[in-house]
This record gives structure tokens, C-alpha cells and sequence, in this order.
């Protein structure tokens, strides 16, 4: 048996052996205790009406037992009712609702694009997750089977194990529910824009039901000169056990697209210490693209996740999630920049050629992941003092290979005013000129106790170990020389402590501590550089937040949460790299990000939603082996940002009703580079909601989004971004049964 076999083999093993001996606590995460004494609440039926105020809702990763009220770490939720407001298609808008996130246009030499985002201006492109497990694969994600998305701020080792610098993104799926249901959506509009959703559930005994999500898109960009594209998605699920303490529900995903890469426009340069600003800025038309037909990017994902929980008794849970998925990509991009000479000749008024070259050749890339959680939850009393105990251990393993080639023929020249174009095409080799095959393992035991010393004050220590392993190897297929090998490994240690204050079950403050790592060469097969890292004996990042808050819920029954957190994120250990050349160096540097977030959340009147947050992020480069670069602003950060979203039911249940609402989203300018030579503009974004319910079944909706039409860039690289769209609006039919 192979090496390779041999591992998989062991893992599929210890995941089949956990999956046997614990078990999912499906919504254990929303179980809360009574300052009296240990009460477990039952299983909420997902088909009941969540709370408005996202404060009183449970975790959507069950390591942090508890609700969102109750937990010691900033926690933005976008509920599903927004979701469906906005009429949300993909996780990118989603996180609009976030702020302090912010889009990443994917790093040089490499290729990692899809969904890359920084939190807290720290990359989070490896910290997603869908029900509480890693989501491997970098692809741009469709929101067709989310019930919600969370954000967890702030370092988070313990909960969701290496990286999440500056947090993770959690996801809730659309899993079946006792009762049956039948909606449907289509979707039509500018760009053009064309979509159809489709969500059946049908209970087929006392304590079991199937689900259905569908989905199907075809659109083009609006105000960007890039080709169609076009999606489709099928997520099946089953589950056993509802309304019961055994349950089980296992979920199939296929989904894939084709769609054109964008990258952007450069970044213009001065010669007299001005800022460098996008070449949109100073007069270049938002539509202009510089892609070709090439330019497009492939992608299938095919994911199976299984859960099973059982509550053993009142005090105990055993909980176990598994998932193995398979990804495909089929890409090319053509990263653009415009150098010094090239800048000098815009501003000159002419017409530079744009650079094209470097960056990332076309590749193809399979990979497949599989990932075992088990974890038991017990709250119990010793004597006088009351404890909540969470415990388990995680494994995943994913083996990546990925077959580069190259263009046979020259690109044609392009021009900084004359953009790209489809009918631009360049021949590529037959056979792979390069490939990068990699298997990395990690393993992780976690333990995390809350202690009540008194009924209103709690005391939380929490502690993981997580074993990183890499086996990478890289060359040219067929030749033996100048191969590249690695096969090592690393372990990191990430503690969490925090004291909670709950005089009423309302109200909650806090201060906590955590931290989190990040492994040199975690993203080897997306990201070159990270070869170096380990090569050279690279110390893992390490991330460390302090924060103190409070999360409060008013008004009857708790229907308005309020929030405010005061924190501090530093990092040691710093890497950068060279876009170009892909070279890595270790700088030691430490960067430091603090600052301000508050926020509403729930109902304001009955039928008065509101969801509004702003954060203030004050960061520094504090050492660097760059001088130049030392008290620098971090790249990426802004200084403010803020989101606000709500809607107002006029005659709720009236033939005559009338749904209208609306928001913005907004950030200040952000620098491009370490050094604060670069820079992007603020973005505002003005949307509108109106939607009528027509009866019973049917609902009318008009969305509007960035209204006033203002310039914004949704992706950000050093030397180049990506426009938003311009003023757009889709109108949706909706039927429920």
C-alpha cells in the first residue's frame, strides 16, 4: 500500500470510529442554563421563526456552546430574512452586511482567487466554514442553501484551529425541518441578470424529512466589460430523528460554474510623492476590462457531509460532524500592472501598453478533503459551582495536484484605453509544463471549561493543540531534476481565556483573550511562496487578540440587542512576499489592529427591522525590519467602516401591504501597500427594498443597489482593484407554499 493510501486510509478510519462513538449536537449550540441551576433547552425546530435579534441565536460552530449573547468574542449574524431581502446570491454579499471586511482580488503568483476576504484587514482565505467544518477549495460560494452566515472576530485557535487571523466565517445550511414546504424564486434584471431558486421539504414520517435546494444563473457584470457567466447547483439532504435526541441528517452538494476572471484595473503611480490611485480615478473608463477569452474560471464541487447528535442524558451531549468533498478548477487569469514609465505616459495623456505578463499561467486542479469533528458537551455541578465543559478532537486531510501550462502564443499588445476583449484568444500547450501535488494533515485536541462561580459570574479557559503536516512536491513532468520535496510538520498551541458578567440573563459583559496560528506553508499548492517558508525553517504566525465588550437585549421580550466591544489584535511573525517573484522572507515584522465595534440588531417596533454596525480600526506596522514601513498603517485596513440595513411591513396580512427598506454599506480609504504609497477610495453604497406580498403564496420584489450610482472597488490587490458594479436592479417573483 502507497504512502498516500496508507494515510487515507487511517483517517477515513479514525473519522468512520468517531462517527460511531459521538454524535451532532444539532442545535445543543442554542442550549443556555438558568443562573438557578442547569437547564437544557429542547431542540428548536429550524422551521420556527429565529429571533430578530441575532443576539439570542445559537452559535453556528458547535465548539462555542451558548447563543451569541453569551459568548465572549464579537459575532455578526446575517440572518436569513436579510439574506432574502437583499436578495443575496453569493457569500461576497453577504459579508457586505459586515464591516471591518474587506475583499481581497487574490495574491500574485499563485492563483488563489474565489472568495478571498480579510477580517479585520487580516486574510480569512482559508476560515470558512459550512456547519461547523472547514469549506477546503477556493471558489467563489453561492449563497442558494445559507440560512444564515456568522462572522466570529478576532483570532479564533481554539474554536476553528490554524489561521482565522482576524476571524472565520461560519455558515448555517438549509437542512430538512419537520412540515412540509414549497418556494420558488426567479430573478430578472440588469446586466442581464437571470435566476431561478427552488426549496422543497417534505416530512416523510413522525421524525424524519428530505430537502431539496435548487438553483440555476446565468449573468454579466454590470459595468464590467467581461463575458456571461453562468452557474447551477443541487443540494440535496436527509434527516432521521427530529424533535427527538437522536438525530441525523447527511447533505449532498453539487455545485459548479464558468465565468469570465477579473483583474482588475492598475493602479496609477506618481513621480511626486502622491498617492498611487486606480487609473478609474483619473478619468479611465469603469467598464474597461484587460482579459481575454482565456480568462475564465472552471469550477465543480461535489460535498458530502454527515451529522449525528445524541443528547445522552440532560447533561451530556456527544456530538460528531464529517464531511469529504471533491473540487475541480480549470483557470487563467492575466494579471495587469502599470509600472513606472507606464504611468508617467497616462498622466502624459497618452496611451501606455498595459504589462500582462507574470503572475498566474493556466492551470487545472483536482483535489479532494475529508474532516472529522467530534465533540461532547457537558454541564454539570460540583458542590456549589456549576460547569460547562466542551471537549473533542479534530482531523482533516487534504491531498491537492495541480497541472500548470503554458501559452504557446504571444498575447497581443493591450492598450490602457483600449481594454481587452473575448475575441482576444492564446493558444495553450497540450501537455502540463509544471505541476505542485500536496498532501498536508492536521489533527487538533481541544478542551474548554466555563466555570460559574457565582450564578452571575463565569470564568472561561479553553486551550487547543493542533499538529500541522506537509508532503509537498513540485517540478516539470518527466524530468527528475530540480524537483522540489518537503515533508515536515509543526505544532501550535492556542489558549482562550475570558470572564463573564451576566447579572440578568439580558445583559453580558466581558474580557477575553485568545490567539490563534497560522503554520508556515499553509497554502502551499494556491500559494508558492509558502514553499520557501518551510524551506527555510519559517516560525508560525502568531495571532493574539484582547477584547472587552458588552451585548445587551431590550425592549419586550429581547427583540433589539445592542453590542460594543473595545479590542486589540496583534500579530508576530509576519510574512510578506514578492507578487512577482513569489520569494518569501520572514520579517518578523508585527502589526498591531485595535479599535471600536458597536452595533443593533433585532426589531425596533414588531414590524421594524433594523441591523446597523460600525467599526473604528486603528492599525500600525509597530516593528519591521522595513524602517520605512514602521508606524505605517496596515494594508488593507480602513480606518472606518459601517453597514445598516431595515425594513418597515406597512398593513402586515392586508391585501394592500407594503414592504420598504433599505441601507448602506461603507468603508474609508484603505491603503494598498506596507509602505503607504497606495491607495483606494471610499466606497458608498446606497440599496433599496420594495417588495408586496400578492397573497398568501406570492411576493413582488424590486431591489435596488448602489442607487446614487457611486464609483467603489469590491477587490483589492497592491498594484491593482476591481470596480463594483453601477447602479443595478433586479426584480424577484416569490411563491411559498
Amino acid at each position: 500500500m502507497s504512502r498516500r493510501q496508507s494515510l487515507v486510509s487511517t483517517v477515513s478510519q479514525a473519522a468512520m470510529m468517531a462517527g460511531v462513538a459521538m454524535a451532532l449536537p444539532g442545535t445543543a449550540e442554542a442550549q443556555t442554563a438558568a443562573p438557578e441551576g442547569t437547564v437544557v433547552l429542547p431542540n428548536i425546530d429550524v422551521q420556527a421563526n429565529a429571533p430578530a435579534n441575532t443576539l439570542k441565536r445559537g452559535n453556528a460552530v458547535n465548539r462555542l456552546p451558548g447563543t451569541v449573547q453569551d459568548t465572549p468574542q464579537t459575532i455578526n449574524v446575517v440572518p436569513r430574512e436579510v439574506l432574502e431581502q437583499q436578495n443575496v446570491t453569493t457569500l461576497e454579499e453577504a459579508l457586505r452586511n459586515v464591516p471591518g471586511i474587506t475583499m481581497s482580488a487574490g495574491e500574485g503568483n499563485g492563483g488563489v482567487t474565489g472568495d478571498q476576504f480579510r477580517i479585520r484587514g487580516f486574510s480569512a482565505q482559508n476560515d470558512i466554514y459550512v456547519d461547523g467544518l472547514r469549506d477546503f477549495g477556493a471558489y467563489v460560494r453561492d449563497a442558494f442553501t445559507y440560512e444564515d452566515v456568522s462572522v466570529l472576530k478576532g483570532p479564533s485557535g481554539y474554536a476553528l484551529g490554524t489561521g482565522s487571523v482576524g476571524g472565520g466565517v461560519a455558515i448555517n445550511s438549509r437542512l430538512p425541518h419537520l412540515g412540509n414546504s414549497l418556494g420558488a424564486t426567479v430573478t430578472g434584471g440588469m446586466g442581464p441578470f437571470a435566476r431561478a431558486t427552488a426549496d422543497a421539504n417534505y416530512q416523510f414520517s413522525d421524525t424524519g424529512a428530505v430537502r431539496l435546494n435548487l438553483m440555476g444563473q446565468s449573468a454579466r457584470a454590470v459595468d464590467r466589460n467581461t463575458g456571461s457567466g453562468h452557474r447551477w447547483g443541487i443540494a440535496p439532504s436527509i434527516a432521521f430523528g427530529l424533535g427527538t435526541d437522536t438525530t441525523f441528517s447527511l447533505e449532498y452538494l453539487h455545485y459548479e460554474y464558468d465565468q469570465p476572471t477579473d483583474a482588475g484595473i492598475p493602479v496609477i503611480s506618481y513621480s511626486n510623492g502622491r498617492y498611487s490611485t486606480p487609473a478609474t480615478e483619473l478619468g479611465l473608463g469603469r467598464s474597461t476590462w484587460y482579459g481575454t477569452s482565456n480568462d475564465r474560471d472552471k469550477v465543480q464541487v461535489d460535498r458530502v457531509t454527515a451529522r449525528l447528535s445524541h443528547e445522552l442524558n440532560n447533561w451530556l451531549t456527544l456530538s460528531n460532524d464529517f464531511r469529504v468533498g471533491w473540487y475541480d478548477r480549470d483557470f487563467a487569469f492575466s494579471p495587469i500592472s502599470c509600472n513606472a514609465a507606464c504611468s508617467a505616459e497616462f498622466l502624459r495623456g497618452g496611451n501606455p501598453l498595459i504589462a500582462t505578463t507574470g503572475g498566474v499561467s493556466p492551470y487545472k486542479q483536482s483535489n479532494w478533503s475529508i474532516q472529522n469533528v467530534a465533540t461532547a458537551t457537558a454541564r454539570f455541578t460540583t458542590g456549589p459551582l456549576r460547569h460547562e465543559l466542551t471537549a473533542g478532537f479534530d482531523i482533516w486531510h487534504e491531498e491537492l495536484n495541480r497541472k500548470g501550462y503554458s501559452y504557446t502564443s504571444a498575447r497581443p499588445e493591450i492598450r490602457m484605453w483600449g481594454g481587452g476583449g473575448n475575441d482576444i484568444f492564446q493558444s495553450v500547450s497540450a501537455n502540463a509544463t509544471n505541476f505542485r501535488d500536496t498532501e498536508t494533515t492536521g489533527y487538533g485536541i481541544f478542551v474548554n471549561e466555563r466555570l460559574y462561580l457565582i450564578p452571575e459570574l463565569s470564568v472561561i479557559g479553553g486551550l487547543r493543540w493542533s499538529r500541522y503536516e506537509v508532503d509537498y512536491n513540485a517540478g516539470t513532468p518527466g524530468v527528475a531534476t530540480g524537483r522540489t520535496s518537503i515533508d515536515t510538520g509543526v505544532d501550535v498551541w492556542d489558549p482562550r481565556v475570558a470572564v463573564v458578567f451576566e447579572p440578568t440573563r439580558s445583559q453580558t459583559y466581558y474580557a477575553s483573550y485568545s490567539t490563534s496560528s497560522t503554520p508556515p506553508g499553509s497554502y502551499f499548492t494556491t500559494f508558492p511562496a509558502a514553499v520557501g517558508q518551510f524551506r527555510d525553517s519559517f516560525k508560525p504566525e502568531r495571532n493574539t487578540i484582547y477584547e472587552i465588550g458588552a451585548k445587551v437585549s431590550v425592549l419586550d421580550n429581547d427583540r433589539l440587542g445592542l453590542f460594543g466591544a473595545l479590542y486589540r489584535i496583534d500579530k508576530d511573525n509576519s510574512l510578506q512576499s514578492d507578487p512577482v517573484s513569489g520569494d518569501a522572507i520572514q520579517t518578523s515584522d508585527k502589526q498591531r489592529n485595535q479599535g471600536l465595534e458597536v452595533g443593533v440588531t433585532g426589531q425596533i417596533l414588531p414590524n421594524w427591522n433594523f441591523n446597523a454596525a460600525y467599526t473604528y480600526m486603528d492599525s500600525e506596522t509597530t516593528e519591521s525590519t522595513t524602517p520605512a514601513n514602521r508606524g505605517k498603517r496596515v494594508q488593507y485596513v480602513p480606518e472606518h467602516a459601517a453597514s445598516l440595513w431595515t425594513t418597515y411591513e406597512f398593513n402586515r396580512n392586508e391585501p394592500l401591504n407594503l414592504t420598504v427598506g433599505g441601507g448602506i454599506t461603507w468603508r474609508s480609504k484603505v491603503f494598498l501597500d506596507a509602505a503607504n504609497t497606495a491607495q483606494a477610495p471610499s466606497n458608498f453604497a446606497l440599496d433599496a427594498v420594495v417588495s408586496h406580498r400578492i397573497n398568501d403564496n406570492l411576493r413582488l420584489q424590486v431591489n435596488g443597489y448602489n442607487l446614487t450610482n457611486e464609483l467603489n472597488y469590491t477587490a483589492l490587490f497592491g498594484g491593482r482593484v476591481v470596480p463594483s458594479p453601477g447602479r443595478t436592479v433586479l426584480v424577484s417573483l416569490a411563491a411559498e407554499f
